[in-house]
């Protein structure tokens, strides 16, 4: 019995001795009084730091922080890849991103492409946007609950300015808890709505009844169709005669009003060849007949009516890759929404801040006057449609 006990003992003294060399080897990878001023060390150092929290966490993680998130994520610590794992352990992360509209405006493609590339949840990350007054916004702060504080410092003799990582869990609280009363006080920038819901607000109808329309297309769409085949297909994707006359007049009507689609050469390709599309938020495949007479239509329609434009976005250009994008995002003057479809269930993002609006609709303007090395317009795209129909015809 001596012995079994002195055995117990020996193991418990290791187990602790491991424990502690852990927690001095994680205190060593993750320093939390290091200074930098170089960006991408900032970048690397403190995503490392920021993954390592998630990674140890036992409930759901929430991050609040006043400047873009991506700033603290390199394509090295690839950070929302590496969260796929938590996942599997039930546990969410949460990013609420405080935006600045006075910096937005300095910065519209890189805001406006980090609000689009993170509408969907990627892998376990959940974020979300709320307005920050610009007097408020002038310290970068990044803040966990009782993990660590990201902030900025600036010494008084050189006016050097330094990134620091604060442990002190006190001071990471107090700035927690500040950030927080001030979060929950905010309506975000955009929501998640359901179809149900799009269409009981009348959110759809307040859309299509501005009589201008512009579509930054992920899935393609019909964009314009003869009067025959939209009636074919307002009959088979609505319940019943009413819906389907609705439908019906609500696309005719659009098919009459000047109609802007950016739609990605990808996207365009798998129409072409395999018949992708979007039918009144619905993922579909048509039939190659279906789709010969449609392209005819669309080349037609650009021969002859000036109020239909055409553009073709290559995958990888400056403003938003197509692999970056899960969404389809709907652009006029005072409204603007994106469609996600996952797992066969359409969910809608809505945009409430008409200063959010208009900084898409700027960045939808930068979009249409890109270089031709990464957009087709005209001519181009007719004779793009045109040799695509030599494949499938």
């Amino acid at each position: 019995l001596e012995k079994a006990l002195e055995k117990c003992l020996l193991q418990s003294l290791l187990k602790q001795k491991e424990q502690k060399e852990e927690h001095r080897k994680v205190q060593e990878r993750i320093s939390y009084d290091s200074l930098w001023q170089d960006q991408e060390t900032v970048a690397g150092a403190v995503g490392g730091m920021i993954y390592e929290l998630c990674s140890r966490a036992e409930r759901d993680v929430d991050i609040i922080v006043t400047c873009p998130f991506q700033e603290y994520v390199t394509k090295e610590n690839d950070f929302f890849k590496k969260l796929e794992a938590l996942e599997k352990r039930g546990i969410t992360v949460r990013i609420h991103q405080f935006i600045d509209m006075e910096k937005f405006k300095n910065q519209t493609d890189a805001y406006c492409r980090c609000i689009a590339m993170y509408l969907n949840a990627i892998h376990s990350v959940r974020y979300d946007f709320y307005e920050l007054p610009h007097e408020h916004a002038d310290i970068p702060v990044l803040v966990i609950k009782n993990g660590l504080l990201v902030t900025e410092i600036q010494e008084p003799f050189t006016r050097e300015k330094y990134t620091t990582v604060i442990r002190s869990l006190p001071l990471v609280n107090a700035y927690y808890e500040a950030a927080y009363a001030c979060l929950i006080s905010r309506k975000p920038l955009v929501e998640e709505y359901s179809v149900h819901k799009m269409y009981q607000e009348k959110y759809i109808f307040d859309y299509m009844m501005q009589n201008e329309y512009r579509y930054l297309l992920r899935s393609m769409h019909i964009i314009h169709l003869p009067d025959d085949m939209l009636w074919e297909l307002c009959r088979k994707y609505t319940g019943d005669q009413e819906s389907a006359l609705l439908q019906y007049n609500m696309n005719r009507n659009s098919f009459q009003a000047p109609v802007t689609a950016v739609v990605y050469k990808s996207t365009l390709m798998d129409y072409i060849f395999d018949g992708k599309i979007n039918i009144f938020g619905k993922e579909a495949e048509v039939e190659r007949e279906w789709r010969v007479r449609h392209i005819t239509h669309l080349i037609e329609e650009l021969e002859k009516n000036s109020s239909i434009r055409i553009f073709l976005l290559e995958n990888n250009n400056p403003y938003i890759g197509y692999d970056d994008l899960q969404s389809t995002i709907y652009f006029c003057r005072d409204t603007v929404f994106a469609m996600a479809v996952q797992n066969g269930i359409s969910g809608y993002y809505r945009f409430f801040s008409k200063k959010l609006i208009d900084q898409f609709n700027e960045f939808y303007r930068h979009i249409e006057n890109a270089g031709d090395e990464y957009l087709l317009r005209g001519q181009k795209v007719m004779d793009f449609l045109r040799q695509g129909l030599k494949f499938i015809s």
